[in-house]
Formats: C-alpha cells, sequence, structure tokens
C-alpha cells in the first residue's frame, strides 16, 4: 500500500455552548469557530503499539489515545505548524486523523471511526466541536446542532475573507471552558447570524470571551484560551491563516 496522507485544518471557537445529551454522540455544543489554515499533515501506518509522533517527539499523555486505541494500533506522524495545547483544535484534529486512518488501514466504519473520535474529545474533556467542524471545514462555521459527524449539523457561513493572523501565548487547559456555561452564548450567536461578516464575528467573540475572563490587548481581536486570534493585523512572528474551505482530507 502507498503511503497515506491525512489532511486536517484547525478549529478555533469563538462563541460555544456545551449541550450535554444523555447519547455522548449527539452531546457536544452549538456555536461559531474558525476553520482555518494551516492544517496538520498526517501520515498513518499500522504498528504493534498506537503512538502519536508530533513533528519528531512522542506525545506521551493525549488522553483521547485510550478511547482511540479500539479503532485499531497505529502510529501518527504529524508534521504542523501549530502548536498543540493552545485552543487551536489540536487534539480534535488528531483523533479526526486517527479515525481517518482507521478506515483506510482497517477498514474501519467511516461513521463509527468519527463518533469515536468525537467522544474521545468529549470524554477526555478536550473539546465539544472541534470534530465535526474540521471534517466538514467550511471556514467561518455555525455549529447549529451538537453532536458527532452525522449527529451535529454545521452550517457554512460565507463572508469576505480578511487577514487573521494568531499568537499562542500560554498552554491552558480546555476542560473548564467546555464545562462554563455562558447564556450569553445563545444571544451572541443570533446576533451574528443576523449580521454574518468576519468583523461581527470578532467583535462577538471578543465580548464572550471577555466575559470567560479572556481578553486580548489588540484590536480587532480575541483571546480564546491560550492564544489570540487577530483580524488584518499580522506582527512578524505571527501565525498567518487562510479559511480552510473543504475539511479534512484523506490522499
Amino acid at each position: 500500500m502507498t503511503d497515506i496522507e491525512i489532511i486536517v485544518p484547525i478549529n478555533i471557537s469563538g462563541i460555544w455552548y456545551p449541550i450535554y445529551d444523555y447519547d455522548i454522540r449527539k452531546r457536544g455544543s452549538i456555536g461559531l469557530s474558525l476553520v482555518l489554515n494551516p492544517s496538520i499533515l498526517v501520515i498513518p501506518s499500522k504498528k504493534e503499539e498506537s503512538k502519536i509522533i508530533f513533528n519528531g517527539n512522542e506525545i506521551h499523555n493525549f488522553p483521547n489515545l485510550e478511547y482511540l486505541r479500539k479503532l485499531g494500533k497505529i502510529q501518527l506522524n504529524i508534521k504542523s505548524e501549530i502548536p498543540l495545547g493552545f485552543g487551536y483544535g489540536m487534539s480534535g484534529a488528531i483523533s479526526l486523523a486517527y479515525a481517518l486512518a482507521s478506515h483506510e488501514l482497517y477498514n474501519i466504519n467511516l461513521q463509527e471511526a468519527l463518533i469515536t473520535a468525537h467522544v474521545s474529545e468529549v470524554l477526555s474533556n478536550n473539546g465539544l466541536g472541534d470534530v465535526i467542524a474540521e471534517y466538514y471545514g467550511g471556514g467561518l462555521v455555525y455549529r447549529k446542532k451538537p453532536g458527532a459527524p452525522g449527529y451535529g449539523e454545521v452550517e457554512k457561513i460565507s463572508v469576505d475573507w480578511d487577514v487573521i493572523c494568531s499568537k499562542p501565548i500560554s498552554k491552558e487547559s480546555t476542560e473548564i471552558l467546555i464545562k462554563t456555561k455562558n447564556e450569553n452564548a445563545l444571544r451572541y450567536i443570533s446576533e451574528f447570524l443576523s449580521n454574518k461578516t468576519l468583523k461581527n464575528f470578532f467583535f462577538l467573540s471578543r465580548k464572550f470571551t471577555e466575559e470567560l475572563g479572556f481578553y486580548s490587548p489588540y484590536p480587532n481581536s480575541f483571546r480564546k484560551k491560550g492564544l489570540i486570534l487577530r483580524l488584518k493585523e499580522c506582527d512578524e512572528g505571527w501565525i498567518k491563516h487562510t479559511p480552510a474551505m473543504n475539511g479534512a482530507s484523506v490522499h
């Protein structure tokens, strides 16, 4: 078999509202996020032991792997310009890549694999909506129904794009964020849907994240977890992003 390459974009949520359904496949969040490049490039292979190799270094503390292993013993060799642990949706991207690899290498049912990727995120407290957003792509997406791909629903929002860049500033835990319910999230989502622009997404995301205690010193920006996302201005050393319109892919 020739080498398989899997490409998965990142996902940065600006507004989210957790929904804890009794059915874990339907558990997740509704909200607004940006699915962006640079994506991660993943080379999967069958191995005697499941491993995640990230830019040449093995990740020993990736809790999602406990649930992903049931899809088959796979080693993922990941090349990424984006760091892990700052709020870029990287754990979701890695879990999604593992699921797609299991489908290719072990012929695991695709729907089952995608559900497992989503469940691994939920049970590990690493995310509630990254997997479905990264699977479908679309740039600016509205997660209108929570859950794994096939259960949740996303709407791709068409906007005029401008320069977007980010700066990772500190590693932060995701658990507290996804367990915090800010009732204003629903109002901000509604306000965005009545004015679907990139500028309004940044404006409302800043209001939302500041209410959670995350502040950015830059105009036209917001802080999500351990990163700052900024519109229109990119200083030296910042990561430049483009919209990922097509989601995850296998080559």
